[in-house]
């Protein structure tokens, strides 16, 4: 199964499948049972279209595929990505290609530790350009995108790397989260992508366990911040559903409110272990 209507006629994934528990990568944690979705996400409204992240080149097939099914009658077809890492912009300039993209809006400004303006947004374009022959324009956060009637906001969060952007729609109340809640899995891709109102219950742990791979930081930090800045969010918006660039989506307030509940206390057991020691390479021990 590539492709999955999540709002009939309006939100769609095109998704591939990772088998979890047989994959040699550093961000899925070992020992995770099943298959990992990993998704690019369709939305559209009458003649607009927008395409959130792009799958993996893996996938390439299976996700062109699936977007073809959501795209017939569209005229303004554009793309934004949630990171500007290679799993959700590697398949950018097959995108441009196949569906006549004509603009990548992209998100600044990343962090001013990091870099500054200037450089970020000369980063940001340059990036895109070498992917693709669209073109960049440059939106801030809280500046929102219009699809038709769907309205796009790009939020900066706390819980993510630095490249890294949540959207929320504000029309359809759906939270694309990115690497964030990107933890549920299932035994085989034929399962429904969309996480079933009685299934089990979301466990802390295992949430903390996906985390553990890729955001390691949390470990032994003062959680405060970030379970703050998590409140605000939720608070500050009603959100129906969770989008995640991998993992299955979570439909309901009430599932909602579930995960966002497990994941504060899937960040509070990271921040209570110890950080781990980082085990530098050979070249650099002698150089230090």
């Amino acid at each position: 199964m590539s492709l999955h209507e999540i709002i009939p006629g309006t939100l769609f994934a095109a998704t591939g499948w990772l088998r979890a528990d047989a994959q040699p990568v550093s961000w899925i944690a070992a020992g995770l049972p099943g298959h990992l979705p990993i998704s690019a996400y369709a939305l559209r409204d009458g003649t607009e279209w927008m395409v959130i992240d792009t799958g993996l080149p893996v996938h390439w097939p299976a996700i062109e595929a699936a977007l073809a099914q959501t795209v017939q009658g569209t005229t303004r077809r554009r793309m934004m990505n949630t990171r500007r890492e290679q799993d959700c912009m590697a398949n950018i300039g097959a995108l441009v290609r196949r569906f006549a993209i004509a603009q990548v809006p992209y998100v600044g400004v990343l962090n001013p530790v990091e870099m500054t303006d200037v450089l970020e947004n000369d980063e940001a374009e340059a990036r895109i350009a070498a992917l693709s022959q669209a073109r960049a324009i440059r939106i801030e956060v809280g500046q929102v995108v219009e699809i038709g009637r769907l309205r796009i906001e790009p939020l900066r969060v706390q819980l993510r790397l630095l490249a890294t952007n949540w959207f929320f729609e504000h029309t359809t109340r759906t939270l694309f989260t990115s690497d964030s809640f990107g933890f549920l899995t299932r035994a085989t891709p034929h399962e429904p992508l969309v996480r079933a109102r009685d299934e089990a219950p979301i466990v802390a742990g295992d949430i903390a366990r996906m985390l553990s791979a890729k955001f390691d930081w949390l470990l032994g930090i003062a959680p405060a911040p970030i379970l703050a800045d998590l409140d605000d969010i939720f608070a500050a918006r009603r959100v129906d559903r969770i989008c995640p660039g991998y993992g299955c989506v979570i439909v309901g307030a009430d599932a909602v409110a579930e995960t966002v509940a497990r994941m504060k206390d899937a960040i509070a057991l990271l921040a209570a272990q110890p950080k781990r020691a980082i085990d530098l390479p050979a070249f650099i021990k002698e150089t230090a």
